[in-house]
């Protein structure tokens, strides 16, 4: 009788905790996620903060708390996740009442991009371990992964080029707001060129001279095609890391620099452009913009875009068009492209074409006077052989 009273009791007491768990083993348990910074850059590490909280007396033996992201952030330790197409992360807890468990896990980022964590998936048992419970929680885990910069002394040939441009064409036009100094009067000077106050004050006649107009800006072409059948994302990553670059640079001399694009931005879905600008701000909202690009299996052609500008129909051609240099970037090597791209420098001097190529490979394409060609050696990286 007594055995028959205790089997009775533990089929009860049984019955009684998975009510219990079923009903109560969600309240108040909450699992958030959260990188350490917003952005960080290619090759570089980061932490994920992990933060697990059980405010409530129900304890949880066993939780297993699982979550999926890129597989291109890959966590410095060795267990407890695996990658396939995601990485796939699992870890077990164990929630004692009013318990708050935090950890931080490393990862490296091996490439740029946009990532997001959006949910993240929770397991537990009851105390006998005879049902599963299982949940699915929303987070909001994001971080860019800006492109890597390219050595700077790379960059000085073409840098150096289009510096010499900005002098050669600054020296041409004066900013008729911006009074350099005060010389004498000369036969060639134009009358409006007079400073009246400077000439009566002296007796002589006197001219301002301007200050060189400071309105030049660089607009990035940047091609997300390698061409051909073979997809060489090698050299597609190379351009992005080339226009990132290039942009700091000319945004520290106060160069406005807009960008435009035929790749996708993973956040709207359309062509990635951004418009001019220099200010402190401007460099962040560029390599944000290159980190969510995407080359999509259907991308709309580079010459398009040319064709657009060259035309005044784009909605993103910069303003002043007289006073911008275009840099082409692109590894594709058509004659059409040369002709779209000349077509477009034919009235502005000083464009360029970076060509992102492999070692070996020759640059078909002919000199041409509308632009300077910059052939830019990407080698293999036998590293990431499979």
């Amino acid at each position: 009788m007594k055995l028959f009273t205790m089997a009775a009791w533990a089929f009860i007491l049984w019955i009684l905790q998975g009510l219990v768990f079923h009903q109560c083993w969600r309240k108040n348990l909450n699992v958030s996620l959260s990188f350490s910074c917003a952005g960080t850059e290619e090759g570089s590490r980061a932490v994920l903060k992990e933060t697990i909280t059980n405010a409530k007396a129900l304890p949880l033996p066993v939780l297993h708390v699982k979550f999926q992201m890129a597989k291109y952030l890959i966590f410095t330790s060795s267990g407890n996740f695996k990658i396939t197409d995601q990485n796939y992360r699992s870890d077990i807890f164990s929630c004692m009442p009013w318990q708050e468990i935090r950890r931080n896990l490393e990862f490296s980022c091996s490439k740029r991009g946009y990532y997001t964590i959006s949910q993240v998936q929770l397991i537990s048992y009851d105390l006998f371990f005879s049902s599963r419970l299982a949940a699915s929680l929303p987070v909001n885990a994001c971080l860019y992964v800006y492109p890597r910069e390219v050595p700077p002394e790379r960059l000085n040939l073409p840098f150096r080029n289009l510096c010499g441009q900005f002098l050669a064409r600054s020296s041409l036009l004066a900013d008729p707001f911006e009074i350099q100094s005060v010389r004498p009067y000369q036969s060639y000077d134009p009358y409006r060129a007079i400073n009246w106050k400077a000439t009566a004050r002296t007796g002589e006649l006197k001219v301002n001279v301007y200050a060189p107009t400071a309105s030049w800006q660089v607009m990035f072409l940047l091609d997300m095609d390698s061409g051909g059948i073979y997809k060489d994302e090698a050299l597609t990553e190379e351009a992005i890391r080339l226009c990132a670059s290039y942009s700091r640079l000319l945004i520290r001399q106060g160069i406005p620099v807009s960008v435009c694009t035929n790749g996708t931005d993973c956040l709207t879905g359309q062509p990635g452009c951004i418009k001019s600008g220099a200010g402190p701000g401007h460099v962040k909202a560029v390599v944000e913009l290159l980190a969510r690009i995407q080359a999509a299996e259907k991308l709309p052609p580079i010459e398009l875009f040319l064709e657009t500008m060259a035309d005044g129909s784009c909605t993103f051609a910069p303003w002043g068009k007289e006073s911008v240099i275009y840099i082409l970037i692109s590894s594709k090597q058509r004659e059409s492209l040369a002709e779209s791209y000349g077509s477009l420098c034919r009235s502005v001097p000083g464009c360029q074409w970076i060509l992102p190529l492999r070692p070996g490979q020759k640059c078909c394409l002919k000199p041409s006077a509308q632009f300077s060609l910059f052939p830019w050696e990407v080698a293999y990286d036998y590293s990431q052989a499979s």
